[in-house]
């Protein structure tokens, strides 16, 4: 009985690491990236948004639909800070039709970033 409790706490431990492991590996490049990423969202203009993205080398069809700003997936982000035309761009060309399935037992692996306007 006590080996099956610490096989079971050993378990869950191992698979808690991960989860905080990939918050931790950001670097400050990465971070920083994501960020004009988000500020470039709010421009509303679809121009200055894919630059930004080109300039950063942010692949949107990976990072786009984890990308959380400030606390808001980035289509809702833009769209709540009145850049519409950005909104609707993202949501038509990188959004497109997703169906997710989701473990609920697995934490997200959503990448998130905070920042002053």
């Amino acid at each position: 009985m006590k080996a099956l409790t610490l096989t079971a706490v050993t378990l869950a431990a191992s698979l808690a690491i991960p989860a905080q492991a990939a918050q931790a590996n950001m670097t400050a490049a990465m971070e920083q990236s994501l960020i004009a990423t988000c500020k470039a969202s709010l421009t509303d203009s679809k121009y200055r948004f894919n630059k930004t993205m080109k300039v950063f080398r942010v692949n949107p069809y990976r990072v786009l639909d984890k990308l959380v700003c400030n606390g808001q997936d980035i289509a809702t982000f833009a769209e709540n800070h009145g850049a519409p035309n950005n909104a609707e761009y993202i949501r038509d060309r990188y959004l497109p039709g997703q169906v997710t399935i989701q473990d609920i037992a697995m934490t997200s692996n959503r990448l998130e970033v905070w920042f002053e306007q």
